[in-house]
């Protein structure tokens, strides 16, 4: 029975993911399906949406860009004015690092405005969650991000994802940045 299969499935493990060669393929050439940039006007701006179904637990994409030092990080974001800044501060172990989507395009994909840095945030009703994994894409072990569905995502639903910080975290206090309390 179908509930039976349900009750009884569990998400791949962290090893599985990492060998799991149809995300391997999706990180390498960023061609992750199911999404698509949408503009939902000045307020908000480009984000992303679903144009399949997605099941909690299924990995939806990842967050591209090249991963730098957590300094080298804070230095761009101290230069950024009141544009979006493209940055995903993350700790690998140890070492604090960072992915910068912020140098657009990346150098390995040229073409392609890469979904995972469009996506929107929420404190309030996320419905992703990032994980740190290495993987190892084009003959490199690699820090990599993906998104996790929290729960079931239907098709034209935006996806977000909460990105840890606060008005007092976030560049000062006197900027206007409602969109954090979203």
């Amino acid at each position: 029975m179908p509930e039976d299969i349900e009750r009884l499935w569990t998400p791949p493990s962290k090893g599985a993911v990492e060998d799991d060669k149809f995300i391997l393929h999706c990180v390498s050439e960023q061609n992750w399906s199911g999404l698509a940039i949408k503009d939902f006007g000045a307020k908000q701006g480009l984000g992303v949406v679903a144009t399949r179904t997605f099941s909690k637990d299924d990995i939806v994409c990842d967050y591209h860009g090249r991963v730098i030092p957590a300094a080298e990080g804070r230095v761009m974001l101290q230069g950024l004015r009141d544009e979006a800044g493209y940055l995903f501060f993350f700790k690998a172990g140890e070492r604090d690092l960072c992915i910068d989507a912020q140098t657009f395009p990346c150098e390995c994909h040229p073409g392609t405005d890469t979904v995972g840095r469009r996506i929107n945030h929420s404190t309030k009703a996320p419905n992703l969650k990032p994980f740190h994994c290495r993987l190892h894409v084009n003959g490199q072990d690699k820090d990599i991000i993906l998104f996790r569905a929290l729960q079931d995502i239907s098709v034209g639903v935006e996806l977000r994802f909460d990105y840890g910080v606060k008005r007092k975290s976030f560049r000062g206090e006197g900027l206007d940045l409602d969109w954090l309390d979203d």
